[in-house]
Protein backbone atom coordinates (compact mmCIF):
# COMPACT_ATOMS: atom_id res chain seq x y z
CA UNK A 1 0.00 0.00 0.00
CA UNK A 2 1.54 3.31 -1.22
CA UNK A 3 1.31 6.35 1.36
CA UNK A 4 0.84 9.86 0.42
CA UNK A 5 2.37 12.45 2.32
CA UNK A 6 1.01 15.79 1.70
CA UNK A 7 3.37 18.47 1.53
CA UNK A 8 2.11 22.39 2.19
CA UNK A 9 2.94 25.01 -0.25
CA UNK A 10 5.46 27.48 -0.13
CA UNK A 11 3.16 29.93 -1.64
CA UNK A 12 0.08 31.19 0.07
CA UNK A 13 -2.05 33.45 -1.58
CA UNK A 14 -2.27 36.87 0.90
CA UNK A 15 -5.34 37.94 2.57
CA UNK A 16 -7.37 41.03 0.99
CA UNK A 17 -6.41 44.08 3.33
CA UNK A 18 -8.51 46.52 2.87
CA UNK A 19 -8.29 50.30 4.25
CA UNK A 20 -11.13 52.53 5.88
CA UNK A 21 -11.60 56.13 3.73
CA UNK A 22 -10.79 58.73 5.85
CA UNK A 23 -13.98 60.30 7.39
CA UNK A 24 -15.65 63.47 5.12
CA UNK A 25 -15.54 66.69 7.09
CA UNK A 26 -17.97 69.22 5.76
CA UNK A 27 -16.41 72.82 5.40
CA UNK A 28 -17.77 75.12 7.82
CA UNK A 29 -19.51 77.89 6.37
CA UNK A 30 -17.55 80.44 7.97
CA UNK A 31 -14.93 80.15 5.67
CA UNK A 32 -16.61 81.69 3.21
CA UNK A 33 -17.68 84.79 5.63
CA UNK A 34 -15.75 88.11 4.53
CA UNK A 35 -16.37 91.44 4.38
CA UNK A 36 -15.01 93.53 0.67
CA UNK A 37 -14.37 97.18 1.08
CA UNK A 38 -14.81 99.64 -1.24
CA UNK A 39 -13.72 103.33 -0.61
CA UNK A 40 -15.95 105.96 -1.91
CA UNK A 41 -13.45 107.99 -3.34
CA UNK A 42 -12.39 106.62 -6.54
CA UNK A 43 -8.97 108.22 -5.94
CA UNK A 44 -6.03 107.07 -4.60
CA UNK A 45 -6.82 104.07 -6.74
CA UNK A 46 -6.61 100.99 -3.95
CA UNK A 47 -9.84 101.47 -3.02
CA UNK A 48 -9.63 97.91 -0.72
CA UNK A 49 -7.53 99.87 1.26
CA UNK A 50 -7.79 100.09 5.57
CA UNK A 51 -5.97 103.47 6.04
CA UNK A 52 -8.38 106.02 5.48
CA UNK A 53 -8.31 109.39 6.30
CA UNK A 54 -11.12 111.44 8.77
CA UNK A 55 -14.24 111.49 7.65
CA UNK A 56 -13.89 109.09 4.34
CA UNK A 57 -16.36 106.79 3.64
CA UNK A 58 -16.02 102.91 3.01
CA UNK A 59 -18.58 100.59 1.76
CA UNK A 60 -19.00 97.47 2.65
CA UNK A 61 -20.60 94.28 1.77
CA UNK A 62 -20.77 90.92 4.21
CA UNK A 63 -20.04 87.85 1.61
CA UNK A 64 -23.10 85.44 3.49
CA UNK A 65 -25.66 88.07 3.01
CA UNK A 66 -27.81 90.24 5.60
CA UNK A 67 -25.34 90.82 8.71
CA UNK A 68 -25.34 92.54 11.80
CA UNK A 69 -22.69 95.43 11.91
CA UNK A 70 -20.89 97.62 14.83
CA UNK A 71 -18.03 100.18 14.67
CA UNK A 72 -16.38 100.43 17.43
CA UNK A 73 -15.82 104.55 16.25
CA UNK A 74 -17.34 106.50 13.32
CA UNK A 75 -20.76 105.94 12.32
CA UNK A 76 -22.20 103.43 9.64
CA UNK A 77 -25.41 104.13 7.66
CA UNK A 78 -27.11 101.20 9.26
CA UNK A 79 -26.85 98.27 11.64
CA UNK A 80 -28.10 95.42 9.46
CA UNK A 81 -27.82 94.60 5.69
CA UNK A 82 -25.62 92.70 3.61
CA UNK A 83 -23.87 96.42 2.20
CA UNK A 84 -23.44 99.28 4.52
CA UNK A 85 -21.08 102.84 4.37
CA UNK A 86 -18.48 103.34 7.18
CA UNK A 87 -17.90 107.11 7.34
CA UNK A 88 -14.30 107.16 9.66
CA UNK A 89 -14.44 109.50 12.69
CA UNK A 90 -13.38 113.12 12.57
CA UNK A 91 -9.97 112.45 14.63
CA UNK A 92 -7.07 109.62 14.47
CA UNK A 93 -8.01 106.09 15.49
CA UNK A 94 -8.11 102.65 15.48
CA UNK A 95 -11.27 101.50 14.46
CA UNK A 96 -12.80 97.71 14.79
CA UNK A 97 -16.09 96.63 12.37
CA UNK A 98 -17.94 93.25 12.82
CA UNK A 99 -20.19 92.01 10.80
CA UNK A 100 -22.27 88.94 12.20
CA UNK A 101 -24.54 86.93 9.85
CA UNK A 102 -25.08 82.93 9.18
CA UNK A 103 -23.83 82.14 12.32
CA UNK A 104 -20.05 83.55 11.59
CA UNK A 105 -18.75 86.65 13.00
CA UNK A 106 -15.79 88.80 10.52
CA UNK A 107 -13.49 91.19 12.33
CA UNK A 108 -12.25 94.62 10.00
CA UNK A 109 -9.40 97.31 11.53
CA UNK A 110 -9.43 100.04 9.74
CA UNK A 111 -6.48 102.98 10.63
CA UNK A 112 -7.66 106.57 10.31
CA UNK A 113 -5.18 109.41 10.00
CA UNK A 114 -5.64 113.35 9.82
CA UNK A 115 -3.83 115.14 7.25
CA UNK A 116 -0.42 115.72 8.04
CA UNK A 117 0.46 119.19 6.17
CA UNK A 118 0.19 121.31 3.44
CA UNK A 119 1.60 121.54 0.17
CA UNK A 120 1.52 124.26 -2.42
CA UNK A 121 2.40 124.97 -5.53
CA UNK A 122 2.17 128.12 -7.80
CA UNK A 123 -0.80 128.11 -10.03
CA UNK A 124 0.11 126.76 -13.62
CA UNK A 125 0.22 129.67 -16.22
CA UNK A 126 0.25 132.00 -13.18
CA UNK A 127 2.57 134.87 -13.00
CA UNK A 128 3.72 137.22 -10.26
CA UNK A 129 2.08 139.97 -8.55
CA UNK A 130 4.07 143.18 -8.91
CA UNK A 131 4.39 147.37 -9.29
CA UNK A 132 6.96 148.82 -11.08
CA UNK A 133 9.01 150.58 -8.86
CA UNK A 134 7.03 150.15 -5.65
CA UNK A 135 8.53 147.07 -3.31
CA UNK A 136 5.79 144.24 -3.57
CA UNK A 137 5.58 140.39 -5.01
CA UNK A 138 2.44 138.48 -5.00
CA UNK A 139 1.84 135.00 -6.38
CA UNK A 140 -1.13 132.45 -6.28
CA UNK A 141 -1.05 129.00 -5.69
CA UNK A 142 -2.85 125.79 -5.64
CA UNK A 143 -3.22 123.59 -2.21
CA UNK A 144 -2.61 119.65 -1.60
CA UNK A 145 -3.19 118.20 2.12
CA UNK A 146 -0.48 115.55 2.81
CA UNK A 147 -0.45 112.30 2.68
CA UNK A 148 -1.47 110.67 -0.43
CA UNK A 149 -2.07 107.52 0.38
CA UNK A 150 -5.53 108.32 1.45
CA UNK A 151 -8.55 110.76 0.30
CA UNK A 152 -9.56 113.81 2.20
CA UNK A 153 -12.42 114.91 0.30
CA UNK A 154 -14.78 114.49 2.84
CA UNK A 155 -13.47 117.39 5.11
CA UNK A 156 -12.61 121.60 4.94
CA UNK A 157 -10.34 123.03 5.95
CA UNK A 158 -9.05 126.48 6.86
CA UNK A 159 -6.56 129.22 7.91
CA UNK A 160 -6.66 130.61 11.41
CA UNK A 161 -5.83 134.05 12.64
CA UNK A 162 -2.14 134.83 13.94
CA UNK A 163 -0.17 138.30 13.94
CA UNK A 164 2.79 139.29 11.70
CA UNK A 165 6.25 138.84 12.90
CA UNK A 166 8.68 141.62 11.27
CA UNK A 167 12.04 142.03 11.29
CA UNK A 168 14.53 144.65 9.95
CA UNK A 169 13.09 147.31 7.34
CA UNK A 170 9.17 146.19 8.18
CA UNK A 171 9.62 147.01 12.32
CA UNK A 172 7.18 149.94 13.15
CA UNK A 173 5.45 149.70 9.92
CA UNK A 174 2.03 148.99 9.36
CA UNK A 175 2.71 145.50 8.98
CA UNK A 176 4.66 145.42 12.46
CA UNK A 177 2.06 143.10 14.16
CA UNK A 178 -1.01 143.07 11.71
CA UNK A 179 -3.46 140.15 12.07
CA UNK A 180 -4.32 137.72 9.71
CA UNK A 181 -7.94 137.17 10.96
CA UNK A 182 -9.00 140.37 8.26
CA UNK A 183 -6.79 138.61 5.63
CA UNK A 184 -8.54 135.54 4.68
CA UNK A 185 -8.65 133.43 7.69
CA UNK A 186 -11.55 132.04 9.19
CA UNK A 187 -13.00 130.41 5.42
CA UNK A 188 -13.94 127.06 5.36
CA UNK A 189 -13.40 125.62 2.23
CA UNK A 190 -14.07 121.68 1.03
CA UNK A 191 -11.33 119.45 -0.73
CA UNK A 192 -11.12 117.63 -3.88
CA UNK A 193 -9.75 114.42 -5.40
CA UNK A 194 -6.75 112.87 -4.22
CA UNK A 195 -3.75 114.13 -6.84
CA UNK A 196 -1.10 111.02 -6.49
CA UNK A 197 2.34 112.43 -5.27
CA UNK A 198 0.65 115.69 -4.04
CA UNK A 199 -2.00 114.83 -1.77
CA UNK A 200 -5.56 116.03 -1.55
CA UNK A 201 -6.77 119.20 -3.66
CA UNK A 202 -8.46 121.65 -1.80
CA UNK A 203 -11.21 123.35 -4.00
CA UNK A 204 -10.03 127.14 -4.82
CA UNK A 205 -6.65 128.99 -4.92
CA UNK A 206 -4.74 130.73 -2.48
CA UNK A 207 -2.82 134.15 -2.39
CA UNK A 208 0.39 135.57 -0.67
CA UNK A 209 0.51 139.24 -1.54
CA UNK A 210 2.67 141.57 -0.02
CA UNK A 211 0.74 144.97 -0.79
CA UNK A 212 2.78 147.88 -1.38
CA UNK A 213 5.37 147.90 1.19
CA UNK A 214 6.92 151.72 0.24
CA UNK A 215 7.63 152.36 3.99
CA UNK A 216 10.23 155.17 3.10
CA UNK A 217 13.66 155.41 1.75
CA UNK A 218 16.38 154.13 2.33
CA UNK A 219 15.00 150.46 1.86
CA UNK A 220 16.99 147.49 3.86
CA UNK A 221 17.20 143.77 4.66
CA UNK A 222 13.72 142.55 6.13
CA UNK A 223 11.65 140.15 6.88
CA UNK A 224 7.47 139.88 7.30
CA UNK A 225 5.94 136.54 8.41
CA UNK A 226 2.45 135.06 9.33
CA UNK A 227 2.76 131.38 11.34
CA UNK A 228 -0.57 130.37 10.40
CA UNK A 229 -2.64 127.82 12.15
CA UNK A 230 -4.54 125.17 9.50
CA UNK A 231 -7.59 123.70 10.80
CA UNK A 232 -9.51 120.50 9.52
CA UNK A 233 -13.13 119.88 10.50
CA UNK A 234 -15.39 117.14 9.45
CA UNK A 235 -18.97 117.99 8.56
CA UNK A 236 -19.99 120.57 11.12
CA UNK A 237 -18.03 119.33 13.78
CA UNK A 238 -15.18 120.28 16.44
CA UNK A 239 -12.32 121.74 14.28
CA UNK A 240 -8.71 120.99 14.86
CA UNK A 241 -5.17 122.37 13.65
CA UNK A 242 -3.10 119.82 12.10
CA UNK A 243 0.01 122.37 10.57
CA UNK A 244 1.69 125.68 11.00
CA UNK A 245 2.39 127.43 7.44
CA UNK A 246 4.52 130.24 7.31
CA UNK A 247 3.55 132.97 4.61
CA UNK A 248 6.91 135.24 4.62
CA UNK A 249 8.08 137.98 2.32
CA UNK A 250 11.48 139.27 2.32
CA UNK A 251 13.31 142.98 1.00
CA UNK A 252 16.94 143.73 0.76
CA UNK A 253 18.27 147.28 0.45
CA UNK A 254 17.47 147.25 -3.48
CA UNK A 255 13.62 146.95 -2.63
CA UNK A 256 13.48 143.56 -4.50
CA UNK A 257 10.91 141.07 -2.67
CA UNK A 258 10.62 137.64 -2.80
CA UNK A 259 7.49 135.78 -1.20
CA UNK A 260 7.43 131.63 0.10
CA UNK A 261 4.22 129.57 1.32
CA UNK A 262 4.05 126.03 1.83
CA UNK A 263 6.75 125.77 -1.02
CA UNK A 264 5.34 128.16 -3.68
CA UNK A 265 7.71 131.21 -4.21
CA UNK A 266 8.07 134.07 -6.24
CA UNK A 267 10.46 137.32 -6.37
CA UNK A 268 10.19 140.28 -7.90
CA UNK A 269 12.33 143.35 -8.13
CA UNK A 270 11.79 146.70 -8.11
CA UNK A 271 12.22 147.72 -11.51
CA UNK A 272 10.92 144.83 -12.92
CA UNK A 273 7.83 145.62 -14.99
CA UNK A 274 4.47 146.06 -13.44
CA UNK A 275 2.72 142.73 -13.56
CA UNK A 276 0.07 140.50 -12.55
CA UNK A 277 -1.27 136.62 -11.74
Amino acid sequence: MTTWKTIASSTTTPKEVKTRAPATVAASPCTAAKVTVETVAMLPPDRTRTTVGVGEKVKLTYSLGSAAWTASKGTLTSATGQTVTFEAPDQAATVTIKATGGGCTCTLTFTVIEPTGVRMERKPGSGIQHTNGIPSVGIKTVIFLEPDTVSFQFIQISEDDCPGVVTGYFVGTPLDGIRHGSHGAGTWVPVGPTIAGKGSRVVGNDTAQSGHCNFGTPYSNGTFDWAIPWKFRVGGGADKVFATVHQRFTIDAAGDMTVSKAGASGAAGLTDPSSTY
